[in-house]
């Protein structure tokens, strides 16, 4: 005996349930059942927005690829890694160009370090008292990987009022102090192979060298023959006399 076969409209019937009970089956799989695909890619998006990533002020994004790490483990992201790519013997290489840390997870860097391709470092920057301003930056040299300058916040209001300066063997070679905290330097120490020989004043804050501190050593103390304290001086000093006797 032959069933006779449904009508095209119990088809389209039959059919319409079917995907009226898996969108209820599947609507906290799929969001985008029951509403719009717009609403959907709208929602998704705002949930991204809300993951804390890399300040792009701190150090170059475009084109890099950011890896993120949680070290609290609270669900959110507290430290980042920026890759950069290049190429090296003709071979696509990727190498860390830029770190960036949240020590106290508020949501402010307080560290950032970047990398060269070598895997120098180049610059760091550090904010000691988690304040969301940084109290220190180091520039690295080039060639031998040590910090060429220093600067340094020491009384936290904001603005690097102490910069060191280094040579290439890593020895301090001078330091600059705004004492008043008006932008400009107004004491400098002299350093001869990170010893200190001299420190000059501005008592007035006019810019200009008011007086000269030299720094005594005794007479056993060993210093290269080409940089005894005090020989620059002698040296304008003689060319002066001789200057005198023309």
């Amino acid at each position: 005996m032959l069933l006779p076969s449904p009508s095209r409209a119990a088809l389209r019937a039959a059919r319409a349930a079917l995907v009226g009970a898996s969108c209820g089956v599947l609507a906290l799989a799929l969001p985008a059942c029951g509403k719009n695909k717009k609403e959907a890619t709208t929602a998704e998006a705002s949930d991204a927005d809300k993951v804390p990533g890399p300040d792009p002020g701190l150090c170059d994004l475009i084109g890099k690829r950011v890896a993120l790490f949680d070290l609290n483990r609270d669900g959110a992201p507290d430290a980042w890694k920026v890759y950069t790519r290049g190429e090296e013997a003709e071979t696509r290489v990727e190498f860390l160009s830029c770190k960036q840390v949240d020590f106290d997870h508020d949501g402010r860097k307080d560290y950032v370090v970047e990398f060269d391709a070598k895997g120098a470092k180049t610059f760091e920057r550090f904010d000691f008292d988690f304040d969301g301003r940084f109290d220190a930056a180091f520039t690295f040299d080039e060639q031998s990987g040590m910090p060429a300058k220093v600067e340094r916040d020491s009384d936290f209001d904001g603005r690097y009022d102490l910069v060191e300066a280094y040579d290439e063997r890593g020895e301090i070679e001078s330091v600059e102090r705004d004492r008043n905290a008006d932008g400009n330097a107004d004491l400098w120490e002299q350093y001869i192979r990170g010893r200190l020989v001299a420190i000059l004043y501005d008592d007035d804050y006019d810019e200009q060298v008011d007086r000269r501190e030299e720094v005594e050593y005794r007479d056993d103390d060993v210093w290269p023959e080409d940089e005894l304290p005090g020989d620059a001086d002698a040296d304008a000093g003689d060319d002066d006399d001789d200057d005198d006797g023309e």
